[in-house]
């Protein structure tokens, strides 16, 4: 009996202490995202492109968003021609409620589309030269470091996100030849090699900050500007400053993809966000700090709600108690005598 009377007021305690009794932490409702970097994340190149900055609605950070627009919340910092100077401009718009974190930086540094235009002529063969040299150095001594500032201080601005550096895809993929850009083979050569220096330090340096590296050479692979179906722009985008830039089927197909299988559509995301702390009581006046019993362990603060929970439980617990006792105690049986 009374190992019974035991389980009985066991099984009403963890009823009283289960999860399910709190009133659970509200989900969060959308993604704080914000998009930061340069031309290839403000979508230059995939059209409809406004303002200064070069904005298009067919950016991977808008497409990405537009999945599902009622879970997300974007802004988009990112503008064309930036580089990692220009970058440290754009945290303005991050803060510790800040979710998701985007980021292509880093060719504006090595003024790559600088070196095609002075590469695509002939004539000047010799300022060519000097430009890849300049790549080179800067790929090697200066973009490591400037890289590595720039992310340390995005995590520094929005500490809870989480941050996805998008790298940039290979242009030219070791083609032969390449009627869309008819540069030489060996500054189509110099190209990719350029864009892969600028990828590995671009993983190292997220990598040593903590955040995810998203890798878009896979999803580009066979595309590139010199393919049968390319996704970057050649040189009929010249003059508009968007050769070599993903094309709007690049932002989809290429960088969008990339990275939705980095961080997982809007949804998935929302869904493995932490909820938001609750926010204390208007009407509840600080509490000092919890009280703890001589030798107690990890116990419930002392407050006026948890006293009340626990002069809840134990009341219960009597009446369990006396209820249990009544019916499962033992009866006394009188035998009459002769």
């Amino acid at each position: 009996m009374k190992s019974t009377y035991l389980t009985a007021t066991a099984i009403v305690v963890a009823a009283f202490l289960a999860p399910g009794a709190a009133t659970a932490a509200p989900a969060a409702s959308t993604v704080d995202y914000v998009a930061l970097g340069d031309s290839y994340a403000s979508g230059l190149g995939a059209g409809g492109e406004t303002g200064t900055c070069k904005v298009s609605q067919g950016a991977y950070a808008t497409l990405w968003a537009a999945g599902a627009p009622e879970a997300v919340t974007l802004t988009q910092k990112s503008c064309a021609g930036a580089t990692t100077v220009d970058v440290a401009g754009q945290l303005a718009a991050l803060n510790d409620k800040t979710d998701l974190v985007t980021l292509t930086i880093g060719g504006n540094d090595l003024a790559l589309l600088s070196a095609v235009r002075l590469c695509a002529d002939p004539a000047q063969a010799q300022a060519c030269a000097a430009k890849l040299a300049e790549i080179e150095r800067l790929l090697t001594t200066e973009l490591p470091g400037r890289l590595d500032g720039l992310f340390k201080a995005v995590k520094t601005a929005a500490p809870k996100a989480k941050l996805a550096v998008l790298g940039y895809a290979l242009p030219f993929e070791g083609a032969e030849s390449c009627s869309r850009l008819p540069l030489p083979k060996t500054v189509r050569d110099f190209g990719d090699k350029a864009v892969t220096g600028l990828n590995a330090a671009l993983r190292a340096q997220a990598t040593a900050a903590g955040a995810t590296y998203v890798d878009v050479t896979k999803p580009f692979a066979g595309h590139g500007l010199c393919s049968t179906a390319p996704w970057l722009i050649g040189v009929e985008g010249l003059n508009a400053g968007t050769t070599l830039h993903p094309s709007a089927q690049g932002q989809t197909q290429g960088y969008l993809a990339a990275l939705t299988a980095a961080v997982g559509t809007p949804q998935e995301f929302l869904a493995g966000l932490e909820p938001p702390a609750a926010s204390p009581s208007p009407s509840a006046s600080p509490s000092p700090s919890p009280t703890k019993a001589p030798g107690a362990g990890g116990g419930l603060p002392v407050t006026g709600v948890n006293v009340w929970w626990l002069v809840g439980i134990g009341t219960a617990l009597l009446l369990v108690g006396a209820v249990l006792f009544r019916v499962l105690r033992p009866r006394r049986i009188h035998t009459l005598t002769p």
